[in-house]
């Protein structure tokens, strides 16, 4: 039995460490302030806004109170599709995108209100703490009202700014209201990163996710093409990443869900290189059906569940701007962007316009969702060889499109000379089974 003099002085000593360490943060906190405070006169709006950020905020933490379980919920159709594996490397790489915009969104906001005067010198005026968190307010001399600080010990031991509440409403909710229509869940995470960014695009794929010589992290394949090659792999060169594609009789059409509004983001660009055309493809028939490179947007499906969706190419003979048809169940309409082998080997901006398109084939607007993107470089109808490159897969609004924002982006690639080895290997995987396949 524990004599009751030693049972008192354990409790003694547990609630003195609590107490010092419920004073560490505090003290923690008050240095902030006070830090805060003299860098206001020596550092600009901004490089202070990165500094309070990068210095005091717990990132991850306060990405939770905003996202909630939105990264998972917004990729819900992958996980039947992706390994474990694959989907957690997949989820964590979306999420990671959002943490680091919603940082920017974060240094931004505060820059603004730091340029414009709306935060001046903060004074501690009240501090509640416990071991794991604590509350301090704070006054500022700019502003009525006061700042309520929720602080929060890492696993680390580190003290972290998890939330900020101001009038009794915290930041992290703020931001989710601001963002509602983006949080949607049946839209994928880059709309949102597109919105925290104050982008006038969405980056659909930029192939970062992926590590150098996989098959691109979350795309996969048609049942049919399980047990061919996969000629596609991502590449890193020179600081730039960009897929590698070759084709000598697979033809594997890579899938990929990717949901935005394409009405209010209907001007797809790219970037894109093509190497070898094969021989005499011609997109109209079957026995001549190759293109070096094209990109499918899938739309929506119709009643009976086939998908409407639209085929930009790279063809071989087919001049620019022609628009067809293969006269089979399920086709996609196909529109050739690039022809011809004048430009080979050079990386091209591509930019087309999705509404346009489709009003001219499928007829009428595109639902406001899309179901997803694919990729396909082939020459197994010809009997020859196909290689392209593709690169940076953006949408853009309209109104960034009248008003002359939309630029060439593909200048970073094109010093690159892509390695011998870039579509020397495949890899297999788990196929997609998707109503977007065709």
């Amino acid at each position: 039995m524990i004599p009751r003099w030693a049972l008192c002085s354990l409790l003694l000593a547990v609630a003195t460490a609590a107490a010092d360490e419920a004073a560490d943060g505090h003290a923690w906190l008050a240095d902030r302030v006070t830090e805060y405070n003299e860098l206001r006169g020596r550092l600009g709006p901004a490089e202070l806004a990165r500094h309070v950020i990068d210095r005091s905020v717990d990132m991850d933490r306060f990405a939770d109170h905003v996202l909630r379980r939105y990264v998972t919920n917004s990729l819900a159709d992958f996980a039947e599709h992706l390994n474990d594996d694959e989907h957690d490397r997949y989820v964590a790489s979306a999420r990671q995108r959002l943490v680091e915009a919603l940082r920017q969104r974060l240094v931004e906001d505060l820059t603004d209100s730091l340029t414009k005067a709306v935060v001046g010198g903060l004074t501690v005026t009240d501090a509640d703490f416990d071991p794991t968190g604590g509350t301090v307010t704070l006054a500022s001399d700019a502003a009525a009202g006061e700042l309520d600080v929720h602080v929060l010990r890492g696993d680390n031991g580190d003290w972290r700014i998890e939330d900020i509440s101001i009038a009794g409403r915290g930041l992290s909710r703020r931001y989710r209201d601001r963002y509602e229509d983006a949080l949607d869940r049946r839209y994928s995470p880059a709309v949102l990163e597109a919105r925290l960014r104050q982008l006038d695009y969405i980056m659909l794929e930029d192939f970062t996710a992926s590590g150098d010589g996989d098959v691109p992290l979350g795309w996969r394949w048609r049942d049919r093409d399980e047990d061919r090659r996969k000629p596609y792999q991502v590449r890193l060169l020179d600081g730039q990443t960009y897929l590698a594609a070759q084709d000598s009789g697979g033809s594997v059409l890579l899938l990929r869900f990717a949901h935005w509004n394409p009405r209010q983001f209907p001007i797809m660009t790219w970037c894109w290189r093509a190497d070898s055309l094969p021989a005499g493809g011609d997109e109209r028939f079957g026995h001549t059906n190759d293109s070096a490179a094209g990109i499918y947007v899938f739309f929506s499906q119709t009643w009976i569940g086939m998908p409407r969706h639209i085929k930009y190419v790279w063809s071989s003979t087919l001049g620019e701007g022609f628009i067809g048809r293969r006269d089979r169940i399920a086709r996609p309409y196909f529109v050739v962007v690039e022809s011809g082998e004048e430009k080979l080997g050079e990386w091209l901006f591509a930019s087309v316009d999705l509404e346009e398109h489709y009003d001219r084939t499928w007829g009428g607007r595109p639902k406001s969702r899309t179901q997803g993107l694919g990729l396909l470089t082939d020459a197994n109808s010809t009997d020859s060889r196909a290689e392209a490159y593709y690169a940076d897969i953006r949408v853009w609004s309209r109104e960034a499109f009248e008003a002359g924002r939309v630029q060439d982006h593909c200048d970073c690639y094109r010093g690159l000379e892509p390695l011998e080895s870039d579509t020397e290997r495949g890899t297999a995987g788990v196929p997609l089974n998707s109503g977007m396949t065709p």
